[in-house]
């Protein structure tokens, strides 16, 4: 085995290099991740929620002559008030027409499974000897 070329010290300073490289990249990229941070956080924009209320609903269910039922429905008028930049702030009211349902009896269409024919393949090799085996 051959000596190193190097000297202890110029071993030593190649290291420091390297570690010093190293501890400047790694400064480097949690400074540009604070950055980033920071700049994220001031570009990010408030977000302001406003309770919604929901209106109750009444329904009344008939049933016809021919077995059919007949529901309707009546939403009441839902008021909801959101704040608004002028200074006046109304209710603002808006009324939905009743809706009328009627009740159908569901069908449902029963396909049975159908039989497919089971084929098999044979496979065949041949030996180097010329002996031919199929299975």
């Amino acid at each position: 085995m051959t000596p190193s070329k190097r000297t202890p010290q110029q071993r030593d300073r190649r290291f420091a290099r390297v570690r010093h490289v190293t501890q400047a990249i790694f400064l480097g990229s949690c400074a540009t991740s604070a950055l980033f941070v920071g700049y994220a956080a001031s570009a990010a924009h408030s977000t302001t929620t406003v309770p919604v209320t929901t209106p109750p609903t009444t329904s009344g269910a008939t049933t016809t002559t021919d077995g059919t039922t007949t529901t309707t429905v009546r939403h009441e008028t839902a008021t909801t008030t959101v704040p608004k930049t002028t200074p006046t702030t109304a209710a603002r009211t808006i009324p939905t027409p009743p809706t009328t349902l009627k009740k159908v009896a569901p069908t449902t269409v029963y396909t049975p499974p159908t039989t497919a024919p089971v084929t098999t393949t044979t496979v065949c090799s041949s030996t180097p000897s010329g002996r031919v085996i199929c299975y």
